[in-house]
């Protein structure tokens, strides 16, 4: 078996050496890429066993179906995300480890896009590269490559006021993973609400006090689904009925939510980690924070505008997340899209309307 995934990575070898030969990623680049390819051989079976995320040999036996036109019909938002990793061009399927190679291809084909296309230099493009979890969740046999993917090809299209587009791309996140999709709309909100020189940002006040008209008279029923949907997650986590702490009020929900912001960046801490991955878990979280705040601070000396206004949105988001999240390891694989989407997204803002490349001291203006 092992065979046929070296035919895999061959393959994204083979497409990192056409995009160098033509001039699309410099030497360096292409050896980092060509070297995280193989991280599906080492990550997938032999630090991390399957047996700690399971949900990939599901995802691996759904794929296998589908390329064997024995399709499952049964979950919709599964069958969907197997049939967009059905139709990677890479040519087997034949163990778990070969959908690692499928979302190392597409994590691939992101950094080459983003370099290539979008000007992603420096710091930012290092910090693509080199996360720790973007590595190991690329390499797995999961959707979440595929989520990000979604979100930050959205992202990057609303920032070029290619606002139709953004919304198409932002679809498919409808089915595989709606809670995405409904931040992904939130930053579009968000984004605008800071957008100088729009009609949104004109009338900003105006918009924001019909939405929460329109939304003020079924607050207690989003309470209520939102606290029925945290119970669930708290459930499925193990915790008990005596444990968990319903959210009953607008004030109970908004302070849960402003606390939650900080717990779902930081969890866990060191102390609180059951096992060596929650231990190096915990260590990239205040290498996340420094970076995040380091990048905060370099865009803000540019454009306070952006800089704060992605601070909004990944507060919202982290709030929101924070709320329904409860296992230390769902959170690390929840946020890393979000981390990632702030910091290219943050760089490639100040780009578009400075004419900057953030962090990298021998661009010029």
């Amino acid at each position: 078996m092992f065979i046929y995934d070296i035919a895999n990575v061959l393959a994204i070898f083979i497409v990192i050496f056409i995009t160098f030969r033509i001039g699309l990623i410099p030497l360096w680049l292409a050896f980092f890429l060509g070297l995280f390819a193989l991280t599906p051989f080492v990550l997938n079976g032999i630090f991390f066993p399957v047996s700690y995320m399971p949900d990939q040999l599901t995802y691996f036996y759904r794929v296998q179906g589908i390329r064997s036109l024995d399709v499952d019909w049964g979950n919709t938002k599964m069958l969907v995300s197997n049939m967009m990793l059905a139709f990677v061009p890479l040519p087997y399927v034949e163990t778990f480890q070969s959908l690692g190679f499928f979302n190392r291809l597409i994590a691939t084909i992101i950094t080459i896009w983003l370099y290539a296309s979008k000007n992603l230099r420096g710091w930012p493009l290092l910090f693509l590269l080199f996360y720790p979890s973007f590595i190991l969740y690329s390499s797995l046999a999961l959707r979440d490559t595929l989520v990000f993917l979604f979100m930050i090809m959205s992202v990057i299209l609303f920032l070029e006021n290619r606002r139709l587009l953004a919304l198409l791309f932002s679809l498919p996140l409808f089915i595989i993973k709606f809670q995405n999709f409904f931040l992904i709309i939130v930053f579009f909100i968000v984004h605008l609400y800071f957008a100088r020189g729009t009609l949104f940002y004109k009338y900003r006040y105006i918009f924001l006090t019909l939405v929460v008209a329109i939304l003020a008279p079924y607050v207690m029923t989003i309470i209520e689904l939102v606290d029925f949907y945290r119970w669930a997650l708290f459930y499925d986590d193990g915790g008990s009925y005596s444990d968990y702490v319903s959210v009953k009020t607008l004030e109970e929900f908004a302070y849960l939510t402003i606390q939650s912001a900080p717990y779902f960046l930081m969890k866990p801490f060191p102390w609180e980690a059951d096992n060596f991955f929650q231990l190096l878990q915990s260590i990239e979280n205040f290498f996340l924070l420094g970076f995040l705040v380091f990048m905060f601070l370099k865009v803000s000396r540019v454009d306070k505008r952006i800089a704060f206004k992605w601070l909004a949105y990944i507060v919202i988001a982290f709030g929101i997340y924070g709320l329904v999240v409860f296992n230390f390891g769902t959170a690390v694989r929840y946020k890393f899209p979000f981390i990632l989407i702030m910091i290219i997204g943050m760089a490639y803002e100040v780009y578009l309307n400075h004419g900057k490349l953030i962090l990298n001291r021998r661009s010029k203006h």
